[in-house]
């Protein structure tokens, strides 16, 4: 009789590190970049990058112009503020604009994802006010030598500009890019122009 005491007692004992175990498992995985391993709908990288810094995205699930998948890994490296680019004028007071390298890390070809699927990239500014690529006169800045869409063919990479309609007070913030999974990559972005591609980004605007 004292031996089963003996051993439910150490059952008992036991019950709360089981529990304390199994609640660690449930705790969301991070991995060094910040990108939450879990299965939930939309993971957000805990931390803004530098601006250079490239991070490894999942291609779009349906892009326009052929299957979907992938990874393209997204690279901003240069900002700009412009009155006037490509003959545009924007409605809110200035452009900021944004190169970034395009590389298909994979076998297949991959693309962006594109706002009318949740996704795309989203200029978060200072005081928390997302714009997105489609605000203003936005669509119309297209710098000469630089694409903004469509599939980058494995092993190959592009260089591509997103533009964003905002007012003065705007500049520096967080710039975001939701990619295929759901998780949403974050840059921290200086509120004067800068980076490798200055010169020419700024010849390309006119």
């Amino acid at each position: 009789m004292r031996i089963h005491t003996a051993a439910l007692a150490a059952a008992i004992l036991c019950l709360p590190l089981t529990a304390c175990s199994s609640d660690g498992a449930d705790k969301p995985k991070v991995t060094a970049n910040g990108r939450d391993t879990t299965d939930s709908p939309q993971a957000v990288s805990t931390k803004p990058m530098v601006l250079g810094k490239a991070a490894e995205t999942i291609g779009s699930p349906n892009p326009v112009d052929g299957p979907g998948g992938g990874v393209l890994e997204l690279g901003p490296t240069t900002v700009t503020y412009a009155t006037k680019a490509t003959g545009e004028t924007p409605e809110n007071g200035v452009f900021a604009i944004v190169a970034y390298k395009a590389r298909s890390t994979k076998a297949v070809a991959a693309a962006e994802s594109a706002p009318i699927d949740g996704g795309g990239w989203e200029w978060t500014a200072p005081d928390g006010q997302a714009v997105d690529t489609l605000s203003g006169n936005s669509t119309n800045v297209t710098p000469s030598g630089y694409s903004s869409g469509g599939t980058v063919k494995p092993g190959t990479y592009q260089w591509r500009t997103q533009a964003f309609d905002i007012t003065t007070a705007q500049r520096g913030g967080i710039l975001t890019y939701t990619d295929g999974d759901g998780t949403t990559w974050r840059w921290t972005m200086p509120a004067k122009d800068t980076g490798p591609e200055l010169a020419k980004l700024k010849a390309a605007l006119g």
